[in-house]
């Protein structure tokens, strides 16, 4: 689990991430000492997801409430949805009056500095039993990745996808007869797809599902595409597709 601490005090971030690791060792935590530090992360291609945000409302620059609103558009654009998704956002503030405004951004919880390690823990606890809820949801409904075609933002099936092709500095997703164009990175997709796929070339990553055939030299997918498969890899290839046919039933 990813949990993101935004404060432009380092003492606060300090006292947070000892709150946190308190009641959760097996947790990544990553800090942020502005709004706009954690918007130029936010907007990476390949960046890791954040499942957990505290975020300070009062900030020098680009305060929370202004990086809240941030996040949210980029989340619209992206068709993604606003409530019941990740990350669950948590506003910090010394400011109670400014509680009403933090919900108009969908924000999960608040806590008032100072902070209350009572307070804290039942919150944390509170956005720990909704991630686990989130991800359990997540994991019965058909995966899917946005990807931006042009002017459009479209949510493309994971299972639909045959292989993925680097081409400079985009990809081409590859659906059956369908080929999709966009600006991205290979290995952040090699990432995100996960189990399933497999990177045969430094430029092509295979849905497992799909592969017709394969020789030394290539991988025949079952819409008559034909991929290179590295010299390099033909071993490691030829081990996890028979892990996947064992797996799948075939």
């Amino acid at each position: 689990m990813n949990i993101a601490v935004c404060d432009d005090e380092e003492n606060i971030r300090c006292l947070i991430k000892n709150l946190i690791e308190k009641q959760m060792r097996d947790c990544r935590i990553m800090e942020f000492s502005s709004g706009g530090e954690l918007l130029q992360f936010w907007r990476q291609e390949d960046r890791e997801q954040i499942d957990i945000l505290f975020l300070d409302i009062a900030m020098d620059g680009t305060d929370g409430m202004e990086t809240a609103e941030q996040i949210r558009e980029w989340k619209e654009e992206r068709e993604e949805p606003i409530w019941g998704s990740l990350p669950l956002l948590i506003f910090v503030t010394g400011h109670p009056e400014y509680m009403a405004k933090a919900f108009s951004v969908n924000a999960f919880q608040y806590l008032v500095k100072p902070l209350v390690e009572k307070e804290f823990a039942d919150v944390f606890a509170q956005a720990l039993r909704e991630c686990r809820h989130l991800e359990m949801k997540k994991s019965m409904e058909p995966r899917k990745i946005l990807v931006r075609d042009g002017n459009i933002t479209r949510n493309i099936p994971i299972e639909d996808i045959y292989y993925i092709e680097s081409s400079n500095r985009k990809i081409i997703i590859a659906m059956g007869e369908e080929k999709v164009e966009c600006y991205g990175k290979i290995g952040g997709m090699e990432c995100e797809l996960g189990e399933g796929f497999f990177r045969t070339h430094r430029g092509y990553l295979v849905n497992m599902k799909y592969v017709e055939r394969y020789s030394r030299t290539e991988v025949q997918m079952k819409n008559g595409s034909r991929l290179l498969i590295s010299k390099y890899k033909y071993q490691e290839f030829v081990k996890a597709y028979l892990e996947y046919l064992a797996e799948d039933g075939r």
